[in-house]
């Protein structure tokens, strides 16, 4: 029997977190796998380095499946872009909203799902009303208390307010409102071409080292983005277009959570909307996963939104359609949690998908193939 060889390259989100968190990750979800005695057995090894990225190698023990994963490394940058302290968070959010209002074509957002709509003001109403919420309610407490000594309430308003912050701002990082701001200014930087120079130069190396894949001896490559990787995968894959010309029938691109919209809308991204067109003139297979659940993600909606082709050629769109992979009871506690649901992408649950991580990037087969099992099983 033959091994099917895949080159996956994968590109995460704005994380700070590394790849040594990825790698864990995978671990849990191959070791779920070989508990449940699903076959084939998957081995995963140990976690190296492939020129500056890290790299790890998936293999089934009958040896019908070899997947190389290169990590694409750019956690440094989001550690670079991580806007500190209180102040600066206020200063540079109050920023990126006007832009995001005054910049975006509202007008053809109707397709957008409401809980992606929530997420972009959720975590601005969250930092400005979660300390207020808290002081008052503490102001309230210590009044009463003061009340019942014969004090005046009012006594109680310095401390209510400050601990107010404190309590406020400390709900607000518990629920990922901190993450998801950073994440909403950090795109409106790159709309304005604001980031740091040495993200261009990582957008160039990653161009680069799917390149070389390219040229190497694998029955597929797959550029595998989550998040805001998939944000960052439209100029990489103009870099990829300009330095290959024509994609090879093995190569594809996989969208995972993906929220390219929140970019491509706004009025004020010339360099982003080239690099979308540019996209859209080529023709690949591109797989967009993306669920209504996740309200980080902006699933189901044309990609290149705004932009004069808007769903290119070799699109598909799927939902993961997690519903069926996991138990209604699992499920109806997973969706409460909207940061572990924008992960589960990356998982398999409860029973396997051909689609879930361990589906796309480990299976004997095509991606073609993987989306053919999908659809057959969701007909």
């Amino acid at each position: 029997m033959s091994t099917f060889k895949r080159k996956v390259l994968h590109l995460g989100g704005f994380d700070p977190r590394g790849a040594r968190f990825y790698h864990e990750l995978l671990a849990e979800q191959v070791a779920a796998h070989n508990a449940a005695g699903l076959a084939p057995t998957l081995l995963l090894g140990e976690r190296g380095r492939e020129g500056k990225d890290a790299a790890w190698r998936v293999t089934t023990a009958d040896e019908s499946c070899t997947t190389d994963i290169r990590f694409l490394v750019w956690d440094d940058l989001v550690r670079l872009h991580w806007v500190k302290g209180t102040g600066a968070l206020l200063r540079h959010m109050a920023g990126a909203y006007r832009r995001f209002w005054r910049a975006g074509e509202w007008a053809i957002t109707g397709e957008v799902p409401r809980g992606s709509k929530v997420a972009l003001v959720y975590p601005g109403l969250t930092m400005l009303l979660a300390p207020l919420a808290c002081a008052l309610a503490l102001w309230g407490l210590l009044a009463l208390a003061l009340h019942m000594a014969g004090i005046s309430g009012w006594w109680g308003f310095p401390v209510a307010a400050v601990a107010g912050v404190f309590a406020g701002l400390a709900l607000v990082k518990r629920i990922h409102s901190l993450w998801l701001m950073r994440f909403i200014i950090f795109n409106d930087q790159l709309a304005r071409g604001k980031t740091d120079p040495k993200l261009d130069e990582r957008l160039d190396r990653f161009a680069d080292a799917i390149a070389q894949a390219l040229g190497e001896d694998h029955d597929e490559v797959l550029f595998v983005t989550h998040s805001n990787g998939s944000i960052l995968a439209m100029p990489v894959m103009a870099r990829l277009l300009e330095k290959r010309g024509a994609l090879p029938a093995h190569f594809a691109l996989v969208t995972l959570g993906s929220s390219i919209p929140l970019v491509s809308f706004r009025r004020d991204a010339p360099a982003y909307h080239a690099a979308c067109d540019r996209v859209a003139q080529a023709s690949f297979r591109w797989l967009d996963l993306g669920s209504l659940t996740d309200g980080a993600a902006i699933p189901l909606v044309p990609p290149l939104l705004g932009r004069p082709v808007q769903a290119p050629q070799g699109l598909v769109q799927l939902s993961p359609r997690w519903f069926r992979y996991c138990d209604p009871a699992t499920y109806k506690l997973r969706r409460r949690n909207k940061y572990l649901t924008h992960f589960d992408y990356l998982r398999r649950l409860d029973r396997p998908s051909p689609l879930d991580y361990l589906g796309l990037a480990c299976a004997n087969r095509p991606l073609a193939a993987s989306i053919a099992a999908f659809e057959a099983e969701n007909a």
